[in-house]
Parts: structure tokens; sequence; C-alpha cells
């Protein structure tokens, strides 16, 4: 037979049915596959633990001014207080984990755990955490179940650390670096 029979193209002009199926199915899959990964990521990024908090506080309150994030109940329950004083649930998720302890560095470079951080209605506060309005964060480092976290107090990225001493290293090279820099404000 020869190929350029009027017949041959009037036979065949477009897809068959089947193959529309399968060219749907294919990409419907792969559609599946790259947006449940994206969802993912965004519910792992909605639910804020130590090493996320200070970011996820700056895009939540970003141009409010000071702002403190400060937890009760075991860091069950979160609050934000603003500058005016005006008190209210925060509304995002959080998950501080379990047995949380916040440790500063004093003067003698010793960390300290801070116990008593004040009190809301009788309960203790168990997290207090400042956001100001240029960026920079309470300096901290937190403990808890599920591991040792550094949270420095400008713009550096809060991690996580394999242990105290490590995140003592990371607290005396941040003051370090601030000493010798106004590169800050």
């Amino acid at each position: 037979m020869y190929l350029s029979t009027p017949n041959f193209y009037a036979k065949h002009k477009g897809f068959s049915l089947l193959e529309l199926i399968i060219v749907v199915l294919i990409i419907s899959l792969m559609g599946s596959i790259l947006f449940s990964s994206a969802i993912k990521e965004q519910q792992k990024r909605d639910i804020s633990d130590p090493t996320t908090l200070s970011l996820t506080l700056r895009d939540s309150f970003k141009g409010e001014g000071d702002i403190e994030l400060f937890c009760i109940n075991k860091c069950k329950n979160c609050y934000i207080m603003k500058e005016d004083g005006e008190i209210s649930p925060y509304e995002g998720n959080i998950n501080l984990g379990e047995n949380v302890e916040v440790h500063m560095l004093d003067k003698n470079n010793h960390f300290v755990q801070i116990d008593e951080i004040g009190r809301i209605d009788d309960k203790k506060v168990c997290l207090r955490y400042q956001l100001y309005a240029n960026g920079s964060t309470t300096k901290m480092v937190i403990l808890n179940n599920q591991g040792i976290y550094y949270l420095p107090s400008y713009f550096g990225k809060a991690q996580k650390v394999k242990d105290m001493e490590e995140a003592k290293e990371l607290w005396i090279k941040e003051e370090y670096s601030l000493r010798d820099s106004g590169s800050f404000y």
C-alpha cells in the first residue's frame, strides 16, 4: 500500500481513546507525585519546632513590631503578646517537644537552666521568646526529648546540635562576631 493515499490519512487522523487515556493517566500520576511532596513540605513548615520557630514568627508577624511568644502548660499552649500588651492565643501549630528546658549562658560561660521564667494566671511559663522589629530574637538553647537546639539571637539559622558543648561554641562564636561587626543594624 502506498502511504500518500487519501484513505490512509482518513483512517488515522488522531489518537485512539486508549492512547488518550494512557497519556492522561501518566500526566495525573506525575502531577500527584509532585503535588503530594509539595503539600507534605508545606505541612512540615506549618508546624513550628525549635529550628523553624523564628522563621515562622517572622513570617506571621512581619511589620507588627516587637512581639513575645510565651508558652504555658509544659509548652503545650502558646500565646503572643504584642507591643501594646495585647495577648492572644498563638494560632499556628507549635511542637516544642516534651520536657522542654530553656538554657542560657551566664557571664562565666556556663549554661544555666532558666526554671522560673514567670507565671500567667498562676501557670508556669516554660518559654519566653522575643522577636524584635529588626528581626533579632532571644538567644537560647532548648532541650527537649527530641534533642538540643541552639537558637541564635540575630539572623543566624536555628539548628539542632549534638551536645551542650557544641551549643556553647555557637553561642560564644556569635557573641564574638557581633563585637567585631556593626553590620547587623
